[in-house]
């Protein structure tokens, strides 16, 4: 879940800070589970040589703020930051791509129920840090306590922009509390096009280029792995459906036939269609998945719109 969306036994991954710094930009790779899990390099961020330009359809706006963990972040965290075992985890997921070169601390403050302005200690694009994701910014640090003084809201206070350049600083969020479940925060529809960058096999590979008509991205608000305790596959797929109209304009209800983007520790989750058309609707069936926290997703449904104008 974003990183807290994730499984932060996941969060086995380097410093960013320095790679923002440095303008530093690699290529992260995934999991898929009909793929090879055998390693191929350092996560790192990378830009997509395409940034989806802001639109009418895809407003300005904080999608979710989720306090994912409290006072539990693991001791792998410290490859992130060496404070961070014992703090609280927050992913923020935004409606567009980040630019990682203005991404700091001081962009955020958590206020919290008692009236405290809390600023994070670390701040980070991983591990959603790959080409078409970075729109999750995990916040770690102190974040209120879920019991005593919860976070209550999230605002940006300095200078935080798309990669279109966009500003998101003053924008603000109500905080979803700990004891939620994770739910859609954002869905996107594309196709793996000549020009999208297509991972066929090995660890992160995509949905299979050839038998894919159209891929639908859930952005979860919180970290998820399988409520089962296995593998996410073909379980968690049977009960998933598409609203898809289709080029001659019939609507028809379909089913992926696989899932993609799997086991890499972020909050993203590709749907793998076969049938070609404009993903419309898309929704999941409750129980399905579980945060770090242990918290089931509720029935989910969220409007899936085209990450270019359509």
């Amino acid at each position: 879940m974003v990183f807290i969306f994730c499984t932060f036994e996941l969060l086995l991954i380097t410093n960013t800070t320095n790679l923002i710094m440095m303008k530093k930009l690699l290529l992260p790779l995934l999991f898929l589970a009909a793929c090879s899990s055998a390693p191929t390099g350092p996560n790192a961020i990378e830009l997509s040589n395409k940034a989806a330009p802001i639109s009418k359809k895809v407003p300005m706006s904080i999608r979710s703020a989720f306090f994912g963990l409290d006072d539990a972040l693991p001791a792998t965290s410290r490859a992130i930051w060496s404070e961070a075992p014992g703090k609280d985890g927050m992913p923020v997921v935004f409606s567009a791509e980040i630019d990682p070169t203005t991404l700091q601390e001081s962009d955020f403050v958590v206020r919290t129920k008692s009236g405290k302005e809390l600023v994070p200690g670390k701040v980070t694009l991983r591990p959603a840090n790959e080409a078409f994701e970075l729109r999750t910014v995990l916040l770690m640090g102190d974040l209120g306590d879920a019991k005593t003084d919860p976070p209550i809201e999230v605002e940006v206070v300095d200078d935080l922009r798309t990669r279109t350049g966009e500003q998101f600083k003053g924008y603000k969020k109500p905080v979803t509390p700990l004891a939620a479940g994770p739910f859609i925060a954002y869905a996107e529809h594309f196709k793996l096009g000549a020009d999208y960058p297509h991972k066929a096999s090995g660890r992160g590979c995509d949905c299979p280029k050839e038998e894919t008509k159209a891929v639908v991205r859930l952005v979860w608000a919180g970290g998820i792995t399988s409520s089962d305790g296995k593998d996410i596959g073909d379980r968690e797929a049977s009960k998933m459906k598409v609203k898809v109209q289709l080029d001659n304009g019939e609507v028809q209800v379909v089913k992926p036939f696989r899932l993609a983007d799997l086991n890499d520790a972020d909050n993203n989750l590709d749907l793998c269609l076969n049938v070609a058309g404009k993903p419309l609707e898309v929704a999941v069936g409750e129980k399905l998945f579980q945060d770090p926290n242990g918290d089931l997703n509720p029935y989910a449904k969220a409007m899936v719109v085209g990450r270019w104008d359509d």
